[in-house]
């Protein structure tokens, strides 16, 4: 049985670095060529030059545009069975920001938005990225801010 998960885990590293080498030349070939989009040719001027700084803004920016897709996509799946009035989504450097319109008194909605958040929070946390939310009931009369993405009006 060892020798089984040994044999697997060999073979998926391997055919791991195999297709990672293919790739490889398949963007060599496709920067030589002049093939290669923009993006990946930003990338490999990127790595190429050696620029730590430079490395580091992109590895952050990628890691942004992965884990706060994540978490709003979580987030509105907790949510899904019975979601705010009003909502909206922002976000800086690290945390995503949740504007929340309830109907007045709703605990039970406030609750859920409270424990969704919670649970974004305990996810993502340990990579850097948290959540935070404003809540407002209808009676308050508050427009979402202008630099929120409305998801629901």
């Amino acid at each position: 049985m060892t020798e089984t998960l040994e044999f697997s885990k060999q073979t998926i590293e391997t055919d791991w670095f195999d297709n990672f080498v293919a790739m490889l030349r398949t963007h060599e070939l496709q920067l030589e060529k002049n093939m290669a989009s923009n993006k990946m040719r930003k990338m490999y001027d990127v790595f190429f030059s050696g620029n730590t700084d430079n490395m580091a803004s992109m590895s952050k920016n990628n890691a942004q545009r992965h884990f706060v897709s994540k978490m709003l996509v979580d987030y509105v799946g907790f949510i899904s069975k019975k979601s705010p009035s009003k909502l909206a989504f922002d976000f800086n450097d690290s945390n995503v920001l949740v504007w929340a319109e309830i109907p007045d008194d709703d605990e039970l909605m406030e609750r859920s938005l409270i424990l969704s958040e919670a649970k974004i929070n305990a996810k993502y946390h340990e990579f850097g990225f948290d959540m935070t939310t404003t809540l407002v009931e209808t009676r308050d009369h508050l427009s979402i801010p202008n630099h929120y993405q409305i998801f629901i009006d």
